[in-house]
C-alpha cells in the first residue's frame, strides 16, 4: 500500500472519528445543560477542556480501530487461526526487502504515539509510565485479539511489539515536553522539576527504535547485492517433509556470475511507457498516472491501453481492453496455430524486440510464449519470457514481456547443489508453513531471478512434484 493510500484511508477513518467525537461532545453538553443543570440544578461548571480531550481520544481510537478492523476484509490465506511468530514480518520485509512491508511496521509504531502522547496529558493517573505502557499494550492486545476471532487479519505479534513501543514513545515525547514546558514557564511541580534523568530515560524506546531501525538499513546498503527474494522467510517443520525422487546431486561448490539489470527510476520507466503507447499511435492519460514503490502503472488517452512498468530490469505487461472486450457485433477469438513470424512481426510494431533464436510454443490455444534462456546478443544476455494472446486482425489482445538484458557483474562463491537439495529437506524454502509436504524431486537446473538492488542471481531450481502436483522449488545458490 503507498504512502497516498495510507493518508487517504486515515484521512476517511479520522473524518468518521471527527464526526463521532463531535457528536459526543454534543451529546455531553445536552446532557449537561438539560439534564444536570436544568432538571438537576447542578452547579459544577462544565470542564470544556476535558470534554475536548475526550473528543480528541474518541476520534483518534475511531480511526485505530477503522483502520486495523474495518479496513480489512476476510482473512483467506489459511483454514486456520493464525499467531504470526516475533519478528516474522521483519523477516520477510527483509527477504523481499519490500519498501511497503517496511513502511506497514514502521506505521504501527507511530501509529499508537499519539495515544501515548495524549493518555497522560488527560488523565494524572497515566503520568506513571507504567500505566500507559499498560494501556497501550492491552489496547493492541484487544486488536489482535479481535482481528483473530473476527478472522478480519491474523494476530501478529509483531504488531503487539510496534503498538506498544509506540505508546512507550508517545510517552517519552509527553515527558520532554512537560520537562521543556516546565522550563520555560519556570513552573514547577509537586516535588520539584520533572528530573533531567527521568526525561533521559523516557526516551530510551525511541532511541533503541531509531537505532535499531539504523543497523537494519545500513546493513543492507553495506551489501554489496541485493536479498534474493527465494529466500525462506521461517523454516518450515522437516519432521512435516516427505522427500522422494533423485537425492544424489553434485556437491561441488562452484563459483556462480551475477548480472546486472536495468534499474529504472519512475521518469525513466515512464518514458519507456511514452515509447510503447507512440509506436501503438497513442499518449498517455496524465491524470491516471499511478506510481506504485515497484511499479508505474500507465493509461493512455483514450482509455483503451494499459501498461504496468517495472523498475527493475523494465518488464511489462500490456492490456488492449478494445481487443479483450470489443463492442457488440465484434467477438474477438485468439487464433491458433500462428507462425512464429507472424507474432515477433505483430510484437515488433508495438516496440518489443524477440532475440530470433528464442524459443517459441504455443501454450494455450491462442496464447504463445517465446523463450530466452541466458542467449547471447552482442554481449549482453537475455533470458526470461514474452507471452501474449493474439487475436488475429484485431491484434494482440495483451502481452507480457519478462525478458531481462543483463551485463556480467561478477562471479560469487555458491553452495552445492546437493546443500541446495538438503536445505529442502531441512524446510529451509518457501513454503506455506503448517502443512505436511510431499515433495518428489526429478531434476535441478540454474535459474536466475532479479534482487532487491537490480542484481541477476542465480538460483537452484529444483523441477519436482509437491503435494503430487508439478512444480519448481526455488533454493538461492549465492553463499
Amino acid at each position: 500500500m503507498s504512502i497516498s493510500e495510507l493518508f487517504h484511508i486515515g484521512m476517511a477513518y479520522l473524518k468518521g472519528g471527527l464526526i463521532i467525537g463531535v457528536l459526543f461532545i454534543l451529546l455531553f453538553f445536552a446532557g449537561y445543560y438539560v439534564v444536570y443543570r436544568k432538571l438537576c440544578k447542578g452547579e459544577k461548571k462544565l470542564p470544556f477542556m476535558k470534554l475536548l480531550w475526550w473528543g480528541v481520544l474518541i476520534a483518534y481510537l475511531v480511526v485505530v480501530i477503522g483502520v486495523t478492523l474495518l479496513l480489512r476484509g476476510g482473512y483467506y490465506g489459511y483454514e486456520n487461526a493464525v499467531i504470526q511468530p516475533l519478528f516474522y514480518s521483519y523477516r520477510d520485509a527483509w527477504v523481499h526487502w519490500s519498501a511497503a512491508a517496511w513502511r506497514n511496521i514502521i506505521f504501527n509504531f507511530c501509529m499508537f504515539v499519539p495515544l501515548g502522547f495524549w493518555l497522560p496529558i488527560g488523565l494524572k493517573s497515566f503520568r506513571r509510565f507504567w500505566k500507559t505502557y499498560l494501556a497501550g499494550f492491552g489496547f493492541t492486545l484487544l486488536i489482535e485479539i479481535l482481528q483473530l476471532v473476527t478472522r478480519r487479519g491474523i494476530f501478529e505479534l509483531d504488531d503487539v511489539l510496534g503498538n506498544t513501543v509506540g505508546t512507550m514513545i508517545g510517552y517519552g515525547i509527553f515527558v520532554l515536553g512537560e520537562f521543556l514546558w516546565l522550563a520555560v514557564s519556570q513552573r514547577k511541580v509537586q516535588g520539584g522539576h520533572v528530573p533531567v534523568r527521568d526525561v533521559l530515560t523516557a526516551q530510551i524506546p525511541l532511541a533503541l527504535t531509531v537505532l535499531g531501525f539504523a543497523v537494519i538499513f545500513g546493513t543492507y546498503e553495506r551489501q554489496a547485492l541485493g536479498n534474493n527474494p527465494n529466500g525462506y522467510v521461517e523454516v518450515l517443520d522437516k519432521n512435516l517433509i516427505t522427500m522422494s525422487g533423485r537425492n544424489d546431486f553434485d556437491r561441488t561448490e562452484p563459483s556462480l556470475p551475477v548480472y546486472q539489470v536495468p534499474t529504472l527510476s519512475v521518469q525513466e520507466a515512464k518514458e519507456k511507457g511514452e515509447e510503447i503507447f507512440e509506436n501503438l499511435d497513442t499518449r498517455i492519460d496524465e491524470s491516471r498516472t499511478i506510481v506504485y514503490d515497484n511499479t508505474l502503472v500507465l493509461y493512455s488517452d483514450p482509455s483503451r491501453y494499459s501498461l504496468w512498468i517495472s523498475y527493475q530490469g523494465g518488464g511489462y505487461e500490456l492490456t488492449d481492453f478494445q481487443v479483450l472486450y470489443p463492442a457488440a457485433g465484434e467477438v474477438g477469438e485468439t487464433v491458433t496455430g500462428t507462425e512464429k513470424e507472424t507474432i515477433r512481426n505483430a510484437l515488433f510494431k508495438m516496440g518489443a524486440s524477440v532475440p530470433e533464436t528464442a524459443e517459441f510454443a504455443e501454450v494455450q490455444p491462442g496464447k504463445y510464449r517465446f523463450t530466452a534462456d541466458m542467449m547471447e546478443e552482442q554481449g549482453i544476455k537475455i533470458n526470461g519470457t514474452l507471452t501474449c494472446d493474439y487475436y488475429g486482425e484485431f491484434g494482440l489482445g495483451s502481452v507480457r514481456n519478462g525478458m531481462v538484458s543483463c551485463v556480467p557483474y561478477k562471479d560469487f562463491p555458491a553452495i552445492s547443489e546437493q546443500e541446495a537439495y538438503e536445505k529442502i529437506a531441512d524446510g529451509e524454502f518457501s513454503y506455506l508453513p503448517g502443512s505436511a509436504i510431499a515433495v518428489s524431486v526429478e531434476s535441478c537446473e540454474i535459474k536466475y531471478s532479479i534482487d532487491s538492488k537490480g542484481f541477476y542471481q542465480p538460483n537452484y531450481c529444483f523441477t519436482c512434484a509437491v503435494n503430487g502436483e508439478d512444480g519448481e522449488i526455488w533454493i538461492p545458490a549465492l553463499k
